[in-house]
């Protein structure tokens, strides 16, 4: 009866240690997935990561659909970048990324990539929004509103003011996942990007340039400077495009420079 419980007694244990065991590996599964998250979230945006979950192959497979592009670059930033100590330059680059991005987050853009100083975004993708473009512009708008506070924090700190140049364009386009298996990156691709790419480069620093279709899918919140409309002819387009400069949307506007 002895060597009975003995055994009774040394199996209960392992069974134990099996249960404290599987219950220590699921914790540090559970903490690799959060940490895997939180890492790959600084490099795809949670909608891109929520669509490649759900992918049985890891790929958002590519479509055609309506979506919003807005690209942001900073103005006279090379001439910046020259005049300053390389690390005081990327405290203001990065600060000013920092809020911008949080701004986009918050109105659910997707940014794609940052090209130097420059913002690259695309709202309505992965996943499908009917406001896409009501969202863009409330996005630009808060953020050449928030350049005031980007401008007092390098002001503060002995760096120089800078401003931003938005534009923004709807249409269809691409989307989906490009790349090989050992490197891969969401993307939107299409004439319509080309565009909207293009109409930025007209944008001064502290205006919003969007297009016709823009202005039309946004809705009657937009405010725009008066009745005026810029006829611009961008690189590679045949006929010339009608832009508007957006001053404010709903109850915000845009600060005087």
């Amino acid at each position: 009866m002895s060597g009975d419980a003995n055994s009774y007694e040394a199996a209960r244990r392992r069974i134990e240690e099996l249960e404290q065991e599987v219950a220590r590996l699921k914790r540090t599964i559970r903490d690799n997935e959060a940490e895997h998250r939180l890492t790959l979230g600084r490099y795809v945006t949670t909608e891109v990561m929520v669509e490649l979950a759900s992918s049985s192959d890891g790929v958002i497979a590519g479509e055609r659909r309506e979506v919003t592009m807005m690209f942001a670059d900073l103005r006279n930033s090379t001439e910046l970048a020259e005049a300053m100590e390389p690390e005081a330059y990327i405290k203001l680059l990065n600060h000013y990324l920092e809020d911008m991005i949080l701004i986009i987050d918050g109105w659910r853009g997707n940014i794609l990539e940052f090209a130097g100083d420059g913002i690259v975004v695309v709202f309505g993708a992965p996943q499908k929004n009917p406001d896409a473009a009501r969202e863009a512009v409330y996005s630009a708008v808060a953020m050449q509103r928030r350049m005031t506070k980007v401008n007092e924090w390098n002001q503060a700190r002995g760096y120089p003011c800078i401003q931003v140049g938005i534009g923004i364009h709807t249409g269809e386009a691409i989307v989906g996942c490009i790349g090989s298996e050992t490197r891969m990156k969401y993307d939107v691709i299409g004439r319509n990007m080309n565009l909207a790419s293009r109409v930025e480069g007209f944008a001064q620093g502290g205006q919003i340039l969007v297009t016709d279709e823009t202005l039309l899918a946004a809705g009657n919140e937009v405010v725009v400077r008066g009745d005026v409309v810029a006829l611009v002819h961008p690189k590679g387009m045949r006929e010339p495009v009608r832009v508007h400069e957006v001053i404010g949307m709903g109850g915000l506007r845009i600060p005087c420079i």
